[in-house]
């Protein structure tokens, strides 16, 4: 296959593979899959029903669940209206949730339907928002996500959007007041993905996203699978049973917390050998133990371990220490 073109939009990448291995796994989720050209189409779907919503260039809509591909599709739709997609963090409070959709001008709600009770209670506080649209995790009947796609028009990119246009806004952690908007472009995104360089994908590479979307972590690094054209394996939670699903379909690189780590290795010897078929694992976002990496380096002899430090500023990653480094006595 023919070496694609370098991306100027974001959503370049999904239509290139859809165009050229249409048929092959782009992403699975909860047991549902979609091949590229289905989820292409679910893409266009969803640009076709955010400009029937009158979502255009310089608006904003926003998602609050946990991991979805529908925040992924949402913001990749959005892109080709020359709209941002504000990700929101699904633990914040009720007056913090009205302050972020407020602060951010979301005209749209994507909302899970387990969040959307507490959405109710400070619906009158909404100042901008017009529509709000429930998704399943699913995507079972009732789910107004999935009617929306089934009656949407499909929509390509609008002629006036360019590369600098902000395509995310995600927000701080407020340390010392509200949480904070940060803007990041279609090109912001891009570069970050071309040149960041943590590792390369083999072709038969499965990429586990299980970073909350909501965060730099997730949302930046589902888009290094989505460039190389391999499958995403989309976990909802970050949770042992969810981490060893997508590890049992087959996924073999990932970037997680060193957290996650210290759990893996405190359930024992089975949970060891699973995650001892991951060919990178990447780590940031907090400290690594010293003492639980020396314990990882020896329990995986085969696994590059790259450590990452980042803000969200800069769309993540911004230093790496290398796998090298790592095996360096």
């Amino acid at each position: 296959m023919e070496q694609p073109p370098e991306p100027r939009f974001l959503d370049d990448r999904p239509a290139y593979w859809a165009e050229h291995k249409p048929d092959d796994e782009a992403i699975s989720y909860l047991g549902r899959s979609w091949t590229w050209a289905q989820w292409y189409d679910r893409i266009r779907r969803c640009a076709g029903a955010l400009a029937e919503r009158g979502i255009g260039r310089g608006d904003v809509v926003s998602f609050l669940d946990k991991n979805h591909p529908a925040c992924v599709e949402t913001t990749l739709a959005a892109v080709s209206r020359g709209a941002a997609t504000a990700i929101i963090n699904f633990r914040l409070a009720g007056d913090e949730i009205d302050h972020v959709l407020n602060d951010s001008g979301a005209k749209l709600l994507i909302i899970g339907a387990e969040f959307a009770g507490g959405i109710e209670k400070i619906r009158d506080r909404l100042t901008h928002v017009e529509h709000i649209i429930t998704v399943t995790p699913e995507g079972t009947d009732g789910d107004e996500y999935e009617a929306m796609l089934a009656a949407a028009t499909p929509r390509g990119r609008s002629p006036e959007v360019t590369p600098d246009d902000v395509c995310v806004i995600m927000y701080s952690s407020g340390t010392t007041g509200n949480p904070k908007g940060i803007r990041l472009t279609q090109a912001n995104l891009i570069a970050h993905t071309v040149n960041v360089g943590m590792f390369e994908f083999d072709a038969d590479d499965k990429n586990m996203v299980a970073m909350p979307l909501f965060h730099v972590g997730g949302s930046s690094y589902a888009q290094f699978g989505i460039h190389a054209g391999i499958p995403s394996l989309m976990t909802r939670e970050v949770d042992g049973a969810s981490l060893a699903g997508a590890l049992l379909a087959g996924a073999t690189r990932t970037f997680l917390v060193p957290a996650v780590l210290g759990k893996v290795m405190e359930m024992g010897p089975d949970a060891i050998k699973l995650f001892n078929q991951l060919r990178t694992f990447v780590y940031g976002a907090s400290p690594m133990p010293p003492a639980l990496l020396r314990t990882a380096l020896t329990e995986f002899p085969n696994t590059d371990f790259v450590q990452v430090y980042g803000l969200t500023e800069v769309c993540g990653a911004v230093t790496q220490l290398s796998p090298e480094a790592h095996r360096d006595a």
